[in-house]
This record gives structure tokens, sequence and C-alpha cells, in this order.
């Protein structure tokens, strides 16, 4: 008989087991295609219910009234389930939330969720709507109960029908790797491993082999075709006129005057070389913009052109929906062969290593999230095509294995290596040499400068689009980070033996490459001489590591003032006099040498195997490269952190950051500028560049961002937006708000908050500088806005970003806190966004080490540097309001030293020709009301 299962859900006051409530409860009983009974109440809590859950469930407080307490309903339940196998959506936060109100749930659980990121993956999302929607499940009233029960029901009966699907070899070894390791979905695949083997000989479904991979079809690099007929800039004007290409191909079609400028210079530019650098306000079509003339230059003279973005939305943007619509449009329709052909190329990181893959399943020493990761990795190679990890759900301990699986390593053999006619990596690599239009992102270009091209295939013709990002994003690539469990894994890469006298690492695996090799007894011997020393060494160095880190951490409980607000403390000279930091350099010290004998011992190796090159040792090219990886490692280790700890590099900004609430302390050393690697190794090297963003301009002026990046000569095109400003959008200052630093300003700032919400209804995004100011505003504001019916959401707080964004424009009576991430990439058109707050002028932190330093390469720090720098921010938050032609709204800035600053005027006239207005705090909320229900800009609102 088939096994029984129940399938649970409980819906909750909020997410914390122990403090939030369980408001509805139900269960369905089923086996295979039989639902044998349900089970469903809902229940009254001891406090009152948020305006957040009664949204999500669609529970009112009146329907809870006459529900019975938990404790009457348990007993009922717990007769319900018995010891039947329970099954869930995300089940363990079902079981915790019902463990804390007492039950005890011995019994197996199965997570859906779970079980969907394994057998479903590039399934685009894992939530159990997103999920019954792509199952063709009926989903009517998801997050009630019983619905989400019997949903999950349906989605576990289609889970297990993929493992009965899994061929024989994909169970075996689905249960050989997890015989290590607690798994609790472990029975249901060795069930299926039974049932299979019985059918074994009488199942005509073939065993499929992960292995069985073809190669990628033939792929010609691209090559100069000989044409240098610039582009005719007339072109450019007819294909974006209304009787043009584009007017052709879409009904209702607008010509906007400053996406054909824009098109025209940066065609200009590519036919002529030289640098364009265009600010294009919101709503100009930029992309399109620069794609046209990129896509014509590209294919008529067959010289690839890079397009270069900083983040993930507007890469998948540009290769997921307009360069195929472009290819259409220019195709005239067509899409069987485009009249140009691109290419997505990301980071080595993104890409699976086959090898590493096989060699990583054969390791001893594997733990549950390293097996959960081989397990993911394994059922999708029968289905991927570019070996990204963007395809894969790994979940947050399993990116640390991905590291031990991509392509990301200094031992790659390239064509010499076993797997290379079926790398993911050098498939993207081909492709992209093949393409006309290669999108990456701006850590690939900077992370490609410093290894003069491993992975972007040489170019002369260069688009960087968000390019405000850029000094940050190069600052971040260029920088050096270490901890002290990186350092110990890299001893272990080493040399490691655990308490079961397991060993690994590449001393232990020595022998192995000599076995059967040519090598005489004299090599052999010299190796093991060699390995022998090393051990001891390595023993050394991981004692020297948690005395080098103990010492950092007395350092730091003794002489530095950090806080759970800001944990970072930059190093320098000043700090470095310090008489408690001689124990730092002592103990450093002693580490350096240890890495010092590390190094020489691994030069020795090194030396012995480059004269052992003939003696056919196994996986020699592999061998080799790893020593000199690890070799290479050692020295970097040991010349960063030398800087970092006792100075020497002034072109260095060097800084430690220690959480104690994760307990990890980091060193660190970036640049202090950017500027000279970007012009030299960059700019300087390709025959055309050009730079765009909406924000790039201060006052008018792009000195600021030139001088950053090292951009010495280029033109300069500034396009205001098409959007009408002045009548869609309204800037509010309140004049007799406290300054931000002033006594008083928090409260005046959450009433504010209160009032501006309850006279719009929400619909409003608040930004801040600082999580802890946004955390402080959220507990003071819920409360009396949900009681007018506004709910309020947190970042870090309610959900993630994707989570926050969705709910917020589901439900558009919300008010929004966010913060860093929030003041830009964020795309709500429409009425969900009618208000906006900048609680605050986005300075940065002067206590941060970057800041600091950059800082101190001024006369005038705060108006030559903090204050263009914030400005830029300001702009980016400012466009999150206007999306569209037909959004209205009203920006508050809740920060008067708009006013009361000689700095505040350069803000406003960074900003597009908006109407503007000053006043008392308490009259923006009725004009905030009157402004969104006008109907031509402020009517009635003066």
């Amino acid at each position: 008989m088939d096994q029984i299962y129940v399938a649970i859900d409980v819906e909750t006051t909020g997410l914390e087991a122990g403090v939030d409530e369980i408001i509805e409860i139900a269960a369905v009983k089923f086996r295979t295609g039989e639902v044998i009974e349900t089970f469903d109440t809902l229940v009254q809590p001891r406090h009152s219910l948020p305006l957040n859950s009664s949204r999500l469930t669609g529970i009112t407080a009146e329907m809870l009234a006459g529900a019975p307490r938990f404790s009457e309903t348990a007993p009922r339940f717990a007769a319900f389930l018995k010891n039947y196998p329970l099954v869930g959506h995300n089940v363990r936060f079902d079981i915790n939330m019902l463990q804390a109100q007492g039950m005890r749930l011995p019994q197996p659980a199965f997570d859906t969720f779970e079980l969907a990121t394994l057998l479903m993956p590039r399934t685009p999302a894992y939530r159990l709507s997103a999920l019954a929607e792509t199952l063709g499940i009926v989903h009517d009233e998801a997050h009630r109960a019983l619905s989400d029960a019997d949903v999950t029901r349906q989605v576990f009966l289609h889970l297990l029908r993929r493992i009965d699907a899994l061929s024989l070899n994909d169970l075996n070894e689905i249960v050989r790797l997890t015989s290590r390791v607690d798994w609790t979905l472990r029975p249901l695949f060795e069930a299926a491993q039974r049932a299979k083997a019985l059918r074994v000989f009488v199942d005509e479904t073939p065993i499929s082999d992960t292995d069985s991979r073809e190669s990628d079809e033939k792929l010609t690099p691209l090559k100069p075709t000989g044409n240098d007929r610039p582009i005719d800039l007339a072109e450019i004007r007819r294909f974006f006129s209304p009787a043009g290409a584009l007017g052709r191909a879409f009904e209702g079609y607008e010509q906007r005057d400053q996406q054909v400028r824009m098109s025209e210079a940066v065609a200009d530019t590519l036919n002529q070389g030289g640098t364009l650098i265009a600010e294009a306000g919101t709503g100009t079509g930029k992309g399109l913009a620069y794609l046209v003339p990129a896509a014509l230059h590209a294919a008529r003279r067959g010289e690839r052109v890079v397009i270069s973005t900083n983040t993930i939305n507007l890469q998948d943007q540009l290769f997921f929906k307009d360069i195929p619509a472009l290819q259409k449009v220019i195709s005239n329709g067509a899409t069987d062969k485009p009249s140009f052909t691109a290419a997505l190329l990301k980071g080595r990181s993104n890409y699976l290593c086959l090898k590493r893959y096989h060699d990583l399943r054969r390791d001893p020493r594997l733990m549950s999230d390293d097996v959960r990761a081989l397990l993911k990795v394994q059922l999708w190679l029968h289905a991927t095509e570019s070996g990204d990890r963007a395809e894969l759900p790994l979940q947050e301990g399993e990116h640390a294995t991905w590291s031990k699986l991509s392509a990301a390593w200094d031992q790659c053999t390239g064509p010499r290596c076993s797997e290379f006619h079926r790398c993911f990596f050098f498939k993207a690599r081909r492709q992209a040499e093949a393409a006309h239009l290669v999108i990456v992102n701006h850590a690939l270009l900077v992370a490609d400068l410093a290894v003069e091209n491993d992975v972007i295939p040489p170019y002369d013709y260069l688009i960087i689009d968000e390019a405000h990002n850029l000094e940050e994003v190069a600052t971040d690539q260029l920088s050096f980070n270490v901890d002290r469990e990186g350092l110990l894994a890299f001893l272990d890469d080493i040399f490691v033996e655990d308490q079961a006298q397991i060993v690994g690492g590449l001393l232990s695996e020595l022998p192995n490459h000599f076995r059967e090799s040519m090598a005489t007894r004299v090599d052999i011997d010299r190796a093991d001489s060699i390995a022998a020393a090393l051990r001891p060494a390595v023993a050394r160095a991981r004692d020297a590591v948690y005395g080098c880190f103990n010492a950092l951490i007395a350092f730091i409980r003794h002489d530095a003032n950090l806080n759970a607000a800001d944990t970072r403390l930059r190093i320098t000279q000043a700090l470095r006099r310090k008489p408690s930091w001689a124990e730092v350099e002592r103990a450093w010290e002693t580490l350096s040498g240890t890495l010092t004998a590390i190094g020489e011992g691994l030069g020795q190796l090194e030396s012995l195997l480059i004269d052992l090159k003939d003696a056919e040792l196994l996986e020699y090219d592999a061998l080799l490269l790893r020593v000199q990886a690890i070799k290479r490692h050692a020295t970097e280790v040991r010349v960063n952190i030398g800087h970092i700890l006792t100075g020497g590099a002034e072109e260095k900004v060097t800084w430690l950051t220690h959480d104690r609430l994760r307990d990890t302390l980091t060193l660190s050393a970036a640049p202090l500028s950017v500027a000279e690697i970007l012009r030299t190794n960059l700019f300087e090297r390709k025959s055309a560049t050009v730079l765009t963003s909406a924000t790039l301009s201060v006052g008018g002026d792009f000195c600021f961002v030139r001088e950053r990046i090292g951009l010495d000569e280029a033109e300069e095109l500034a396009l205001e937006s098409p959007f009408d400003y002045t009548r869609q959008a309204l800037l509010y200052i309140p004049n007799d708000i406290p300054e931000p630093s002033h006594p008083g300003y928090q409260r005046a700032m959450e009433q504010a908050i209160i009032d501006l919400a309850r006279a719009t209804n929400g619909r409003m995004l608040v930004l801040f500088t600082a999580i802890n100011a946004l955390r402080q505003t959220y507990r003071a504001i819920q409360e009396p806005l949900e009681d007018a019916g506004i709910a309020v959401l947190g970042q870090g707080i309610d959900g993630s970003r994707r989570s926050l964004l969705e709910r917020f424009k589901e439900f558009p009576g919300t008010v929004l806190l966010g913060t860093s991430s929030f003041w830009e990439g964020v795309d709500v058109v429409g009425d969900a966004l009618s208000v906006l707050v900048i609680a605050k002028l986005p300075f940065s932190v002067p206590t941060d080490p970057i800041f600091a330093a950059r800082s101190e390469q001024f006369d005038d720090a705060f108006n030559q540097y903090a204050v263009p720098q914030s400005i830029l921010r300001f702009k980016q938050g400012f466009g999150r309001l206007i999306r569209s032609k037909d959004d209205r709204g009203i920006v508050a800035v809740l920060d008067r030293r708009l006013l009361t600053k000689k700095y505040g005027q350069t803000f406003l006239d960074s900003l597009p020709h908006t109407t503007v207005r000053s006043g008392p705090l308490q009259r923006l909320p009725d004009l905030a009301k009157r402004f969104l229900a006008a109907t031509n800009g402020l009517s009635g609102t003066a």
C-alpha cells in the first residue's frame, strides 16, 4: 500500500518562532492519487493581528474573534497528524512555529522547497505560488493554510514522479553521496532506487550518464570584414523616426529626440574614435541609443563591441529583451538569421568546472552543504547548456561549495584538460569570440585588466553603462581581503589531517602522481623529503594564524572603539605606532616566517616538477599548475598582509573589519585611487569608449566623475529627461525640521513620515543612509500606521529585497523603508510609488576607511569630494520616483541643509527641472494630498 503523508501549513503573525503567533493551521492527509481527509482551523492569537499578516492572508481580526486558542486546537491537530511523515513548503518554519507552541513532532518531514531546488533547476522562483504556476496547479487562495497545504501536496506528488523518473545511475550516486551525512530527503530517493533496481532489466528507459555531454557547435571567431565605411548619422535618424524601422515594428511608437541625439553621438564616437561621456536622464532610452550604433558598427566592420553594465537586471534586460528585439527589428522581423550576434559573458567563478566537480565527488571529507550542492549540480547537468551558476538555486551554506566547483581557479590547464571539449567556460568564451556584441559586467571588465584579457576576447570598442558605479566596482575588484578561515583553508589545501586520521591536500595526494611514472627513486625520495619538511611548516603556520588573529582581536578590545554600527578600523601609521600594536607585529613576524618557509618548500617542489616534465607523472600539467598557484598565493598573502600590518604601501588603504556577531575578523587593502589604473589599462588602450548613466554630472559639470576614473579627454553630452518633471513631480523641503545631527530630528522625521503616509495612504518609499536609523524608524511608525490601515515593510526585517518590492507593488497602501541598495535599481511604475522620502542627504560615513583615506587627497575634502559624491547618490535616489511619462509623485527631503548650507543649491541644480517648494513641516501632508489628487501639475496646491 502507498505511503500516507500529511501536508501541513500554518499562517502566522510574523517569522520568529516563540515570538510571533499562529493564526491558522491546516493539513491534508493523502497518498498517491487520493486525499484521505483534511484539517483546517483558525487560531485566536493573544495579541492583535498585524496589518501585514491580515493583508497577506486575508484573515481579519473579526474572523479570529471567535476562533479557538492554540491550546484548544493542538490535541485535535496532534491526533490528526499521528506519526505520519510530514510534508511542507519550507517545512522547518511550520515545525518550528508548532514546536514553539509546545507540540512534539518527531516524525520525518520532507521539504518541497528543498526538493524543488534539487529536482527543478532553472525554475525562475521557488515560492509555493510560483511553483504552482510553473506546474499548472490552481492556487486560488494563496496564504490561506488549507489551500497552501493542498497545493504543497500536489507539488510533492509531482516531485515524487520526478524522483521516479531519475536514472538508476543518478539514484545510486545520490544515495552514495548522502550516506555520509544526515539528509532528511534521503528516504525518498532510497525508495525510488529500490524500485528502479527491481525494474532495471525490464525498463525500456536507457540509463543516462551525467558525463554524456556533447561538444557545442563549431563557432567561427569574429574577423574584420575590411569595410571601414563609417555609420551614416542619417541612417541613425531614419531608424528612430516614426517612419523608420522602430516605427514600423511598434504600433504607437513615439520618437524621443534625446534618444536620437545620444545615438548619433555614440555612432560618431565609434566612427571617429575617442571617448564620449553621456548623461542620459531617466526615460531617454539610452540602452537602445547605444545598442543600435554598436550593432551597426560591429556587424559592418566585423569588430566586436563590449558593453559593460553594473547590475544583473540591466545585463539581463539587454541580453534577453532589448537585443533580441533589436535583432528582429533590424532583420525586418526575421529571427532565423539575425544581422548581428550577441553573447553574455561572465567571470570564471560563474561557470562550473567539470573536472573539479568530478574530483570533489570523490573527496572523503565532504560536509552536508557540499553534498547538497553536488546533488543539485548532478541533476542540473542534464539540463544546462551554459553551466552558469545563476541557473542553480544554491542556498546559503552551499555557496562555499561552489567555490570548490567553479572555473575560477588558477590551476586550469585549458586545452590540455580532459574536460576541455565540454568546458562551459571555454564554450562561453568561444561564443564571445564569435559575437558582434559581448555583454559583461563591470566586475569582469575590471578584473580582466589584471590578467590581460584572460576572459574577455580582445576588443577595441567599449560601452560602459551605469558608469557612475565604475570607481566603486574597480576599487572592490582591485582590493585584497583575507580572514582567518580563508588562511586556514589555504593551509588545508596544502596539507590537513583531521581527527579521523583522514588526510587531504596537495602533500597527501603527491604520491599518487608519482605512482607508475618514469620518475627515479632519487626523484621520489626528493619529493618525499620536500613534503616531509613542508608538513610541520604548515602545522606551524596554522598555529601562527591563530596567534596573529588573536593578537589583532586583543588589540581591538583594548585600543579600538568599534561597535555594531561601525565594525571597521582603518590601519594607519599613527595606529601602528601605538605600543600595543607591537604585539600584533610580533605575531605577524612569526606567521610571515612560516609563510616564507612554505613558499620556499613549494619552490623546491616546483623546480623538481619542472625537471620531471618528461617523467609521465599522473596529471602532470594540473599538478604543476597547482603547486605554482599555491606558491604564488603564499607570496601574495605574505606581501599583502605585511603591507596591512606593518605599512610600506602608501598607494593603498588598509583596514580591518571585526564582526562580533559572526565572530569574524577580516584584513583588507584597497587602492587609494583607481584613476591611473583605469586610464592606462583601459581607456588609453581602446579605440573608442562610451560611458553613460543617468547620474554623471554635478551641477551640470562632469569633472568630478572624470577625475575619479581617470578620464582626461572626452566629449561630453548631457541629455535631459523627456519627462515633464515640473508637471509630474514636486520636491518639498521642510524649513523647520531639526538638522539630522540635532536633538529632536529622529522624532520629527518619524512623525513626518506618519503624517505624510496617512495623507497619501502609503504608496511611499523612504530612503535611509544607515540601517540603524531605518530600524529605529520602523519600530516607531509601524503601530500608528497599521492603525490607519497602512502596512510598513522594512529592508532586512520583512524579507528579501525582491519580495519586499513584490509586496510593495501588490499592496499600494504600504510604506517601504530601504537603505543602500534601494537608492538605485528600483523601478516601480504607476501609483504604487507616489511618494519618495529622502530621510537625509546621503553623505558617506566619515570613518569609512576608503572615504577617509581619499578625503586626505583634497585641500577641501568636504566640498571637493564628499559633496559631489553625495550629489550623485542623491540623484540616483531622486530617480526612483518618476519612471514613466504618466507617473506623478512628490519627493520630500527631510534634511533642511538643502536650504541652510551653501552646497544645498548645488544638490538642487543637479536634479531635473523640478518644481521645488519649502515651508513648514506641518504643511507637507496636505500639499502632497492635493498634488497627487490634481491632474495638471500644481493647480490648487500653491
